[in-house]
């Protein structure tokens, strides 16, 4: 029994007293202790049922586990990660041990281990320096990440186990063709982060710097009126808001709750052609 249900009574007669004297009711002290000794079975019971029923609708955790004869591969999966292994690999061997062991990491969401000395690990790290943090605990140099899309991979040798490292979306923050500001820890998941990632996918996007988890400015370089106007659509911007910098076109906007600093490189030129400029709705009656 709890300290709580063991103390009931007294808890109860605290609870009678205070009642008692707010509604002004004609019960004295041994009143109080009567009533106190004479409900607590009952509240008791009431919390025992509470208990129950609330136990009975909570989630439990639990592991699904699957054997594919054709395959020979055994696959588990338990609080969002999914372990594939052979099933002729030893469970004591040096890869699955080492599985066992970063699967602890919630970052981990899937390991393969089709040999004693070969594991494939997945992670989806929400911020930079996780990404790093991996890239230290698994000893891996930045020189030896590859990107590929907007995963980045590494190959590594830990404890004598082949580990081929897979961040998803980890190539968000490495693409070369996407820079984002060093030293800038920003989540993912946040809005800027979900803008960020969306809009690096796209080949005219030259530039992305994250300042805070609600804004980032984006450069691009559109290659026609078209396109240009395509952006602005994305990003709400107003038709008459767009103010030039030399060649270059400026806009703020914003996009699924983050504020947006869309620069287009060379599309101030768009706008020459006012005729052409108004009919795809880059300005709307105004002149630049």
């Amino acid at each position: 029994m709890s300290a709580d249900l063991r103390h009931l009574p007294h808890r109860l007669h605290s609870a009678l007293q205070t009642a008692t004297a707010t509604l002004d009711l004609p019960l004295d002290t041994r009143h109080l202790e009567a009533l106190a000794l004479e409900l607590a079975p009952f509240v008791r019971a009431l919390c025992a049922e509470t208990l129950a029923a609330a136990a009975d609708d909570a989630p439990i955790p639990y592991t699904v586990a699957s054997v594919d004869e054709t395959a020979g591969v055994e696959t588990t999966t338990y609080a969002g990660c999914t372990a594939r292994i052979g099933v002729d690999v030893d469970l004591d061997a040096p890869a699955p041990v080492l599985a066992e062991k970063l699967r602890r990491h919630h970052d981990v969401i899937a390991t393969d281990v089709p040999t004693a000395a070969y594991l494939g690990l997945t992670i989806r790290p929400k911020t930079a320096a996780a990404w790093q943090w991996w890239l230290r605990k698994l000893n891996i140099p930045t020189s030896a990440v590859t990107v590929q899309g907007v995963d980045a991979y590494a190959a590594v040798e830990v404890d004598g186990v082949a580990v081929h490292l897979c961040g998803v979306d980890a190539g968000t923050l490495l693409a070369a063709d996407v820079h984002a500001r060093q030293g800038l820890d920003v989540d993912l998941d946040s809005p800027a982060g979900t803008v960020a990632a969306k809009a690096r996918r796209q080949p005219d996007v030259t530039a992305i710097e994250l300042r805070d988890a609600h804004t980032l400015a984006i450069t691009v370089r559109a290659t026609s009126l078209v396109e240009w106007q395509w952006w602005l659509v994305q990003f709400a911007v107003e038709p008459g808001s767009v103010a030039f910098d030399g060649t270059a076109a400026l806009a703020v906007g914003r996009k699924d709750g983050a504020t947006v600093h869309l620069r287009g490189d060379d599309c101030a030129a768009f706008y020459e052609d006012q005729a052409a400029a108004r009919l795809v709705g880059l300005i709307a009656g105004a002149t630049r």
